[in-house]
């Protein structure tokens, strides 16, 4: 069931957490101690067309918890493409945190090819391995209906191409609304995830425009006196996703952090813990004819 995901009023504090980071070298898992296991590393990262470098954070499994220090990891990281066997030796890159400790990002200049699969290795110097194999998804490319004289009840977007998977299936509304204190613009953005209608070249997602505007509005009742005989006028409106990989897929298709940090949860790491996907962005914004999605507020 969709639902406003995240609403904000201007000058607010607007926090979007991203799994894994995507797109970047970061991230804000707590790593914490795993005993009874000889497994030694823990992977996270994302392989992408988009970007001309490839990051992918390693994390040693240590028996216990200690403080991680600012020294080189020893270990040497590879990535080696299956279709072309063009291998790639690795740099380690040291980040600190905002809490103060250190972690690893292993990098290497080369921007990923659709559709071909990379194995990654970490090898630890008594000759431990944790590798994990990560196939990119194929190009693909939205498109949007042509727009009509009057908005149609449902909205459909396609993505053409034999993605294998969707997520963080997102549609952000640009409006504006009519306060005591005047005109003011503001954006919500709601969730489509698990909406997505797989077809025979691809998927399609049909935007209820209509249901997310009464959406935004009972929210705007509840958070701010605006005036009751004006209405809530839409002016922008952007659909983006991630294009992914068929392994990167939470349960019941949700990003439950509380879920995800649970070991086992979401990995296809080999002989190691974490978790490494493939995938690019897709958006598009688009602005409704004047006329478009124009609604009292009651």
């Amino acid at each position: 069931m969709n639902g406003l995901q995240k609403y904000h009023t201007r000058g607010s504090l607007f926090l979007c957490a991203c799994l894994f980071g995507f797109l970047a070298a970061g991230c804000e898992e707590d790593v914490t101690a795993v005993l009874g296991t000889e497994m030694p590393f823990s992977l996270f990262g994302v392989i992408t067309p988009q970007t001309d470098t490839q990051w992918v954070r390693v994390f040693p499994i240590e028996g216990v918890l200690a403080l991680s220090e600012p020294t080189p990891l020893d270990a040497r990281f590879t990535s080696l493409a299956l279709r072309t066997a063009e291998t790639k030796v690795w740099r380690d890159s040291l980040i600190r945190e905002l809490d103060g400790q250190y972690a690893h990002v292993f990098w290497s200049s080369f921007r990923a090819v659709f559709e071909e699969t990379y194995r990654l290795e970490v090898a630890a110097p008594d000759g431990a391995r944790t590798h994990v194999d990560v196939t990119v998804p194929p190009a693909s490319r939205l498109v949007l209906p042509p727009q009509q004289l009057t908005p149609p009840t449902l909205f459909p977007v396609f993505v053409e191409g034999l993605v294998p998977n969707l997520i963080r299936l997102e549609v952000s509304y640009s409006f504006k609304f009519k306060t005591f204190a005047g005109i003011q613009r503001d954006v919500a953005t709601i969730s489509y995830q698990g909406s997505q209608i797989k077809t025979l070249t691809g998927w399609r997602v049909d935007l209820n425009i209509a249901r997310d505007q009464r959406t935004i509005q009972e929210e705007l009742r509840r958070q701010i006196n605006i005036d009751a005989n004006a209405g809530i006028k839409i002016i922008g409106i952007e659909v983006r996703m991630i294009a992914a990989n068929a392994e990167w897929n939470p349960p019941d298709g949700v990003f439950d952090m509380e879920v995800l940090v649970q070991p086992g949860t979401l990995t296809n790491v080999k002989n190691g813990f974490g978790f490494v996907g493939a995938g690019y962005r897709l958006g598009a914004f688009w602005a409704p004819q004047d006329t478009f999605f124009t609604a009292p507020t009651q």
